[in-house]
């Protein structure tokens, strides 16, 4: 989806001497510096930028404080093994099912019987149940370890402690004004440092079991993949410690022993050494999101662990996310233009699935740069999720609805809720004028002015030393200025098109009805990304937004 962007938002940098000063210091190319110098990194300390190009996982997991129970938890953990009944609870996102599939694998390397429950998206929601603890003290527990989720679930792990199951909780959502009692709470956000309350889920519960010694450091880098891959598709900031997990664990993918995600990238047709951040997040993840969106999160627990059914899993995770897609384009088609006009930002209709909203909420805001809310009916409730731009805060967006909420959660920027049906009316003309009255930020885009013919692949690799990108972390931009272009189709579906403008060729996906604001456009930014076939390299240049005078292209901009 290619975005418009005001001149005015615009700050154009360019190497300069001060760049070119910090490249011969560490040493990096002047680009490279220049992306450093962006990042607030100075010239005189070039031993902070050669950190921010190799971010060590040893360094951060040295100074990583995931809070004041972690090391009770081990010592339960240890006191334990050998039990016969453990029980991981999880939840149905890719987080969920990642911290899952670790937790499981943990277990069953120091546990005699262990098994995993993770609730139905439609049928119970997110959080731990009180019903279905009750059912797991019914069945014997000796340890019950749940994962994403838990933190904000006072009376359903009462329920446990009651039972005299122990709990160990690692989880990374805001806590309330207390925690479960009697729970072993790994959360950072309750009294960890800074740097881990960038920790999703399995990151969390992964850096637990390195920094605890729960297993042997070889097994447990094996493991990175899954944590790779969680922190990918929770969204998480991509600092120095997150930066190095997902790097760690790509590599990890790309040596993979595990069974289900070379399956799976067999399937949707992706070759191992291609894996980066980019078709993690485009192609695998959504694959594995869609079991819990439109079925069981058990599929792609299933498919990560290699069990029984593998091959039977994984075709149907693609099958899933093909239904995912075509429903999210049907919601996206009605929902936007609604927001685009400013009709309403909390939109529902309860013929949609619940599943499904989460995406299309994230792309809306994404495009129109206001905050949003989506909801349908789920049972006998009404289960919505928000997503919200730079600037507004979500989870202060709910807090003053709390009273009229059944369950709320989430982070900053995406929050989750369930209301009775009878009181949905209430709250969502409550949302809509809190959302109304939000004010999100304008931050500047900064992007760079440098020779397309000089972005080599050797220039993009150094370049790349940054990443891996994603949210806190984005890809750098660059800036093309409007001249003398020609446009010319791309691909067979007649939806993409290229641009040949100067000495670049940039490519447009999904941006066929866009030909005309392309050419009344000051210019557009672009990212360059290395394009691997057969042996040989080449960077393709991919456009990200067009650049437009102030007040012009309100509608937005998409296919």
């Amino acid at each position: 989806m290619i975005g418009r962007i005001p001149v005015s938002r615009l700050m154009l940098r360019e190497v300069d001497d001060d760049a070119r000063n910090l490249a011969e210091r560490v040493p990096c190319s002047p680009l490279t510096a220049l992306l450093l110098k962006m990042r607030g990194i100075s010239e005189d300390d070039p031993l902070e930028a050669r950190a921010q190009l190799n971010p060590g996982l040893g360094d951060s997991m040295d100074r990583l404080d995931l809070g004041p129970v972690s090391s009770r938890a081990a010592d339960l953990w240890r006191s334990l093994e050998g039990a016969e009944r453990v029980v991981v609870y999880g939840d149905y996102d890719a987080d969920g099912a990642c911290a899952t599939t670790l937790a499981m694998e943990l277990a069953l390397a120091a546990f005699r019987e262990v098994r995993y429950f993770i609730p139905h998206r439609h049928r119970e929601g997110y959080g731990v149940h009180e019903k279905v603890v009750r059912a797991i003290a019914r069945n014997g527990c000796d340890l019950l370890i749940v994962v994403d989720c838990g933190t904000r679930d006072i009376a359903a792990l009462r329920a446990a402690r009651e039972a005299d199951i122990p709990v160990i909780v690692f989880d990374h959502h805001s806590p309330g004004d207390s925690l479960p009692e009697g729970a072993l709470v790994v959360n950072p956000h309750a009294g960890g440092d800074p740097e881990a309350q960038t920790l999703c889920a399995t990151g969390v519960l992964w850096t637990w079991a390195r920094s605890e010694g729960i297993a042997d450091p070889g097994w447990i880098d094996a493991r990175t993949d899954l944590a790779a891959i969680a922190t990918l598709a929770d969204h998480v900031p991509l600092g120095r410690l997150n930066r190095s997990i997902v790097s760690r664990g790509m590599e990890a993918i790309r040596m993979s022993g595990r069974r289900g995600l070379v399956a799976l990238m067999t399937e949707i047709g992706c070759r191992l050494e291609e894996v980066d951040e980019e078709l993690l997040v485009m192609k695998v993840i959504p694959c594995l999101n869609a079991a819990g969106r439109l079925g069981l999160a058990d599929i792609s627990v299933d498919v990560l662990l290699g069990g029984q059914g593998m091959e039977d899993n994984v075709r149907e995770l693609v099958r899933l996310n093909r239904k995912r897609q075509s429903l999210a384009g049907e919601i996206l088609e009605e929902a936007l233009p609604r927001v685009k006009e400013g009709s309403s930002l909390v939109l529902s209709d309860f013929s949609w699935p619940v599943g499904v909203l989460s995406g299309v909420a994230s792309r809306i805001c994404s495009e129109t740069g206001v905050p949003v809310a989506l909801a349908s009916l789920s049972g006998d409730h009404v289960r919505g999720t928000l997503r919200v731009p730079q600037g507004v805060d979500a989870l202060k967006v709910l807090e003053p609805l709390a009273p009229h909420l059944l369950s709320w959660g989430g982070h900053r920027f995406a929050a989750g809720f369930s209301v009775s049906r009878s009181e949905w009316a209430q709250v969502r003309d409550l949302m809509e004028e809190i959302l109304l009255s939000a004010s999100p930020s304008q931050e500047t885009v900064q992007a760079i002015v440098f020779p397309p013919e000089m972005l080599t692949p050797e220039e993009v690799g150094f370049m790349n030393s940054l990443g891996p990108f994603g949210a806190g972390n984005p890809h750098p931009l660059f800036f093309s200025p409007a001249g003398g272009m020609e446009i010319r189709p791309l691909g067979r579906d007649g939806r993409h098109v290229k641009v040949l403008a100067g000495r670049g060729e940039f490519l447009v996906f999904g941006g066929a009805a866009l030909s005309d604001s392309i050419r009344n456009s000051r210019g557009w930014t672009f990212r360059p990304r290395i394009n691997r076939w057969k042996g040989q390299s080449r960077v393709d240049f991919i456009m990200e937004s067009i650049a437009v005078t102030e007040g012009a292209g309100k509608e937005g901009c998409g296919p």
